[in-house]
């Protein structure tokens, strides 16, 4: 564990993961994932992913599932195929027959990208790893950054008085780290993604409820504006008339199936798969 705990002093933003991986494998010594966990701490992302996926064809009962969490969290940190280890996390924390800290962990990873992204969903991801999990680590993580999603929202911590009163009361018990890992960026969404935000918060109130869940990519039409217009202010229309355009071929083609919670399948479609265009001007 010392490669962990040295590589959590040198990289930003790594401990949550160092900490969790670390756990996972006090209580599977020896195991396939031991390489992958390495080479996580070490901030080698895909090298940690593709030894993840190794461990996870060769493995059987949980550790099944411990490759699988550990290769969609070195996904996102690298930054790619963002949402089919979002969903792949989302199907693990909504699996009751996976192990609870396995969830828990699923769990906060997915409420904190979930965030990240602008989603509206992510209290209620960290709400449950706050709640459920054992670990003390996570425990603290989920707690600090659940508290920082009900502080911004009145509403939601005025719904929610005795988990928000638990807050309160342990939060003087969570480190300096977890603060600093945990604290919102401070960046501001720029004038030109406000359009969007606009377009999609009132279509999510007033039409998709009425007309339910239709669209077969992932991310969904509307997830796809919002990142578009937050990533290229007003480009973000053209990026979405042109996903209007393509949705029927990407359909046809039945590449990158994604099986959802639910069972459904959707095709991965994400914004940066069509943007890099874009990448790099004015620089």
């Amino acid at each position: 564990m010392s490669v962990l705990r040295a590589a959590a002093q040198k990289i930003p933003g790594l401990a949550p993961g160092i900490f969790f991986f670390a756990l996972m494998l006090d209580a599977a010594a020896g195991s396939a994932l031991d390489l992958a966990v390495d080479l996580f701490g070490e901030g080698q992302w895909a090298a940690a992913r593709t030894e993840s996926l190794r461990a996870r064809a060769e493995a059987s009962g949980p550790e099944v599932d411990r490759a699988r969490l550990l290769a969609d969290v070195s996904a996102l940190r690298m930054g790619s195929g963002r949402e089919e280890a979002k969903s792949g996390l989302l199907a693990l924390w909504r699996s009751e027959s996976t192990d609870l800290e396995i969830r828990c962990m699923a769990a906060y990873e997915w409420g904190r990208a979930d965030g990240a992204d602008g989603g509206t969903n992510a209290p209620s991801a960290l709400e449950f790893a706050y709640l459920q999990t054992r670990d003390t680590p996570l425990f603290w993580r989920a707690g600090c950054s659940l508290y920082f999603c009900l502080k911004a929202d009145r509403k939601l911590h005025r719904e929610k008085p005795v988990v928000w009163q638990s807050l309160q009361s342990c939060r003087d018990a969570w480190p300096p780290e977890v603060w600093r890992e945990c604290t919102p960026s401070k960046k501001g969404v720029s004038m030109a993604a406000l359009p969007g935000q606009w377009v999609v918060a009132f279509y999510r109130a007033q039409i998709g409820p009425a007309i339910g869940s239709r669209c077969d990519l992932l991310p969904s039409c509307s997830e796809y504006f919002l990142q578009a217009s937050r990533a290229h202010g007003l480009l973000g229309v053209p990026l979405m008339a042109d996903r209007f355009v393509r949705e029927p071929s990407v359909v046809s083609a039945r590449e990158r199936p994604v099986t959802m919670p639910d069972g459904r399948i959707r095709y991965a479609d994400p914004v940066s798969d069509h943007d890099f265009w874009m990448k790099g001007k004015g620089k």
